[in-house]
């Protein structure tokens, strides 16, 4: 008999799948090569393109005479644009053209030029900017004019203008114009590494100059020179004259622009709950934790401590409530100890749910500082909370404490809905005839239905708000006047009370600055007594009596700090001040 012999037919379907992925990853390899080479190929067709466009826009110049090799409203003035388009093989390139004078070291420089002229030889300088493909590129090229004779004066000067940042530092990538209307002279250039532009012009008077971004996609500010006029008939830095082969220089300052919301009030009231662990009688709960007398420590059996333990305070649900404000916590962490505060609502079934993070940033991790804010935490929807504090040691001979926890929050507020003020920096442009300065920016307008006013583009300053009648500050929060931080979008509370004539504004604050809420702040003397509680900005507000006293005893209690009193206070005017407490 004859046996037949099978061969398998065709390829299985794990080979068929192996042999796809073979064959994608080598085809998407090649693609991925092929389309980088295309992006090498335009990267490389532009450039190429760039430079044909510049060696012909070279020779031409080079073929001009030396007397026209210059640019249209600039010095040396001649015939060429100074920006300007064009296009090759499809590509739309920019064009910018700089030309200025060189004081060659060979026969000297400056005043120590054998021949007395600085203006040897002319410099020209090409760049070009095109975007393809959504990439950009750009090329730049110099190259030397020189006169066919020996060089001769033709009256020129030189303008330094150095660019600062907010911070006094060297500003490079400024746009700085310089522009003199008789003369016709209008050129723009940008600062350097150095953050200075430099200016060939022709000698003469009543140059101008403007100063400001972008730099990085970011907005600045400006600055630069004024004219006199009726209004301002002393300006702060007025058109200024160039000397032939002399160097004029001048120094302006910029800085990234930022908007400020502003909310005014005619009354704050603020009020706090404090926790002094002299029991846990006010605790809701709590696991492996005991009071001392002063503080909340770790359970101590047999001499170790557990190594974790929880407290929560509350519930903290005050009869009027505007708005939380700040929550302080007081307590010591010995090495390999630590303790972390969270915020809670109740569950409902005796227990606590954890405020999300979405309502309160960072409280699922808790916190570690001794100041919290609450302010972004939503009353309307969080009316009562619970404090919960984690303590933990990993060494069972020492535990952490907490001594004070302070829930400072806003009991009612009254805003200054539709009402009309006025704004101003410290920043002036000049003296009027009356020798009073002239502020940069002064503005009024009028907060909408929320007490609200925004103001957009400000630059870096100090600014003061004032109203049609005349108001004392009572408070001001982060502070007051309002600092406006270089490219830093910021909000400003401002309560505007009655003007009376014996005032005291009183900021606390630690020894690191930060201001200290939930303390305090009495101030007393034969018939009169005052007691104030410091909000989340740390201030308080007193109204003197009606003549100026110098007996008024000033007494701030904190927990935490050492109690300050200051037995002899004088309040004549309206006195503004700031006391720093020390840690207990």
């Amino acid at each position: 008999m004859n046996s037949l012999k099978r061969h398998p037919q065709g390829f299985s379907l794990v080979e068929v799948i192996i042999v796809i992925s073979i064959t994608a990853l080598v085809f998407t390899g090649l693609f991925a090569s092929f389309q980088y080479s295309l992006k090498l190929i335009n990267v490389s067709r532009a450039k190429l393109s760039a430079l044909s466009i510049a060696n012909d826009r070279m020779e031409y110049f080079r073929s001009l005479p030396y007397s026209d090799v210059g640019v249209l409203a600039g010095f040396p003035s001649g015939t060429i644009p100074q920006n300007s388009t064009t296009t090759l093989n499809g590509i739309v390139f920019a064009e910018k053209v700089r030309v200025s004078y060189v004081d060659d070291p060979g026969d000297g420089v400056g005043g120590a030029d054998s021949n007395a002229i600085t203006t040897d030889y002319k410099q020209i300088r090409l760049e070009y900017t095109w975007t393809m493909g959504g990439v950009p590129g750009s090329i730049v090229m110099v190259s030397n004019i020189v006169p066919r004779s020996i060089e001769t004066s033709v009256g020129g000067g030189t303008v330094r203008i150095n660019v600062l940042d907010h911070a006094s530092q060297l500003l490079p990538g400024a746009s700085v114009r310089v522009f003199n209307t008789g003369l016709g002279y209008d050129v723009t250039s940008v600062t350097d590494v150095t953050g200075a532009a430099l200016f060939s012009v022709p000698a003469g008077s009543d140059y101008e100059v403007s100063v400001t971004g972008p730099i990085g996609g970011n907005v600045y500010s400006v600055d630069g020179t004024y004219v006199a006029t009726t209004s301002n008939p002393t300006p702060v830095v007025a058109p200024f004259a160039v000397l032939e082969a002399d160097v004029s220089t001048l120094t302006f300052q910029i800085g990234r622009v930022s908007d400020l919301l502003v909310r005014l009030y005619s009354d704050i009231e603020v009020d706090s709950f404090t926790e002094s662990f002299a029991s846990l009688a006010a605790v809701a709960s709590s696991t492996e934790v005991v009071s001392n007398g002063s503080a909340v420590v770790l359970q101590d059996t047999a001499g170790m401590y557990s190594n974790l333990g929880t407290v929560f305070l509350g519930p903290f649900n005050p009869l009027a409530l505007e708005k939380w404000e700040a929550l302080k916590v007081i307590g010591t962490t010995p090495p390999q100890t630590t303790y972390r505060t969270q915020i809670f609502t109740a569950d409902g079934l005796g227990g606590f749910t954890l405020v999300p993070d979405s309502d309160m940033p960072a409280n699922a991790a808790g916190f570690t500082t001794d100041i919290i804010d609450m302010s972004l935490l939503d009353s309307g929807v969080y009316p009562e909370l619970y404090i919960g504090l984690t303590l933990t040691t990993a060494d069972t001979s020492v535990s952490p404490q907490v001594d004070d926890v302070a829930l400072v929050y806003r009991e009612s507020e009254a805003l200054y809905s539709n009402q009309s003020f006025t704004m101003r920096g410290t920043k002036n442009i000049g003296l009027n005839v009356a020798a009073e300065p002239i502020y940069k920016f002064s503005v009024s307008t009028t907060t909408d239905s929320d007490g609200e006013s925004t103001f957009t583009g400000l630059e870096f300053d100090v600014y003061s708000i004032s109203l049609p009648t005349s108001h004392d500050v009572a408070y001001g929060c982060s502070a007051y006047p309002i600092e406006q931080v270089a490219g830093v979008d910021g909000e400003a509370e401002i309560v505007l009370v009655p003007n009376e004539t014996n005032t005291l504004r009183l900021s606390i604050e630690d020894t690191t600055g930060r201001p200290i809420p939930g303390a305090t702040v009495s101030l007393s003397r034969p018939s009169y007594n005052e007691v104030r509680i410091t909000g989340g900005c740390g201030q308080v507000f007193f109204v003197g009596t009606a003549t100026v006293q110098v007996d008024y005893e000033l007494q701030i209690v904190a927990p935490g700090y050492v109690t300050e009193v200051l037995p002899a206070v004088a309040i004549d005017g309206d006195v503004v001040t700031t006391i720093v407490l020390t840690d207990a």
